[in-house]
């Protein structure tokens, strides 16, 4: 879903409604859920899983503009 968003945002030259807070906390999930993985199980498949995860929320966090203060 996340590459969905990321290349909708894309074509509109916009995130629209995309909250930054939002996204933030998606990407800090994903990467803390690789480090937990990789602690409690050590599955390769479900590392790699939260891995690509963490990097398409990467890709929508880039997306998202900075605020000018």
């Amino acid at each position: 879903m996340q590459m969905i968003q990321a290349v909708e945002n894309y074509k509109n030259g916009s995130t629209g409604q995309l909250s930054g807070i939002s996204i933030g906390l998606m990407f800090l999930g994903s990467v803390a859920r690789v480090f937990t993985s990789f602690q409690e199980t050590g599955d390769m498949t479900l590392i790699l899983t939260f891995i690509v995860s963490s990097l398409c929320n990467g890709i929508l966090l880039t997306q998202v503009p900075t605020p000018h203060l």
